[in-house]
């Protein structure tokens, strides 16, 4: 057995489902949380996800201790911890701020909960190497704060909040202070903890990439309430609502006509198939919400869109297009198909993907 491995058994546990019924939480005349339910399965990590303000932090505040809800209950297991005080729930928590504590090194500061806890110093140093190890930076334990990156404080956050060995982990924003690699390198090790220790986790976050990579499911909120819960294949390519299917990646919203039951005729693009259970009859005015890469571009023989502005994504490429009637639309395709098309070039739009969502025209 490996080091690495050798550290994960010992570290592992089993993890514990965790469930918010009807939480809500009021500030003067505003309610940042409305009513949240939700479930977390044993060693699920959900993400939780919007925009400012939309009371993700105060959920996680609330499942802390941190917040004392006005309404509803928490439960970790079987235990209602409602109104257990923040160091009697078993949480770990790791902060945007690091807040690691400047005087000391990586270990001590691993080692601090448990100092608290009355461990005594070779059970505390045992500890701490493990958990530094497990997070890559076993090397640096003698090394104080200002002598480690970004990413690195972070891990040491990190390995602090798991030293303890708590029941659920709650991440609020952690990455947002790190430069775009280092953030994905890092959720990466996040997610390979987590996996490996079983434990139960909600992450916040408003960064969408974050959160589809991340999440066993994702809940996304908006004005303190809870949009849709699910996968993040289902959030991004079965929105249960408007604002789910605009928030959580890229989509444009254009007019058409219901043909059928599965086809409507979308302005500048043509027929596009569509599922619907609403029964829009033949001759429906909509609105029809449709993922840029959902969509082709040929060179135009006659009136088309007319191409403004090409954005270089790496794998692919992101085109800006207007119609005759001056409405914006992005497309996103291969960096081959793109290469034959310029700016200013008037090109035909065409459907190779349903619609993302149908609804009445506004």
């Amino acid at each position: 057995m490996t080091d690495t491995a050798a550290t994960s058994s010992t570290l592992a546990r089993s993890g514990v489902s965790v469930e918010i019924r009807g939480l809500s939480r009021y500030f003067k005349d505003v309610a940042a949380l409305k009513s949240l339910s939700l479930k977390a399965e044993p060693g699920e990590l959900i993400v939780l996800l919007g925009p400012s303000g939309c009371g993700k932090t105060t959920a996680l505040r609330s499942l802390a201790g941190l917040e004392r809800p006005d309404e509803g209950q928490i439960f970790i297991g079987s235990n209602d911890v409602t109104d257990l005080p923040a160091a009697k729930r078993s949480i770990g928590m790791v902060f945007q701020s690091y807040s690691l504590f400047p005087n000391m090194t990586a270990k001590v500061n691993v080692e601090f909960g448990l100092r608290v806890m009355g461990l005594k110093p070779k059970e505390r140093t045992q500890r701490a190497a493990e958990l530094l190890e497990l997070v890559g930076l076993a090397s640096l334990a003698s090394r104080y704060p200002h002598e480690l990156s970004g990413g690195q404080q972070q891990r040491v956050a990190l390995a602090r909040a798991l030293a303890v060995r708590p029941q659920l982990l709650l991440l609020d924003e952690p990455l947002s202070a790190l430069d775009a690699k280092v953030r994905s390198q890092l959720r990466e090790e996040i997610r390979r903890i987590q996996l490996e220790l079983g434990i139960t986790t909600f992450f916040v976050t408003h960064d969408q990439e974050e959160a589809l990579a991340l999440a066993d499911r994702i809940a996304v909120m908006h004005q303190g309430q809870l949009e849709q819960l699910d996968t993040p294949l289902a959030v991004y390519s079965r929105p249960a609502t408007e604002f789910v299917a605009e928030f959580v990646g890229n989509v444009n919203r254009l007019k058409g006509t219901v043909i059928d039951a599965e086809t409507v005729e979308v302005e500048s693009v043509g027929k596009v198939a569509y599922s619907s259970s609403s029964g829009y009859r033949a001759g429906t005015r909509v609105d029809v919400l449709i993922r840029p890469e959902s969509l082709g571009v040929v060179p135009a023989t006659t009136d088309g869109c007319t191409v403004f502005a090409r954005s270089f994504l790496g794998a692919s490429l992101k085109l800006a297009l207007r119609d005759k009637n001056g409405v914006a639309i992005t497309v996103e395709v291969s960096v081959a198909e793109a290469a034959s098309v310029a700016t200013a070039e008037v090109v035909t739009l065409f459907s190779r993907g349903a619609a993302l969502l149908v609804r009445p025209a506004s």
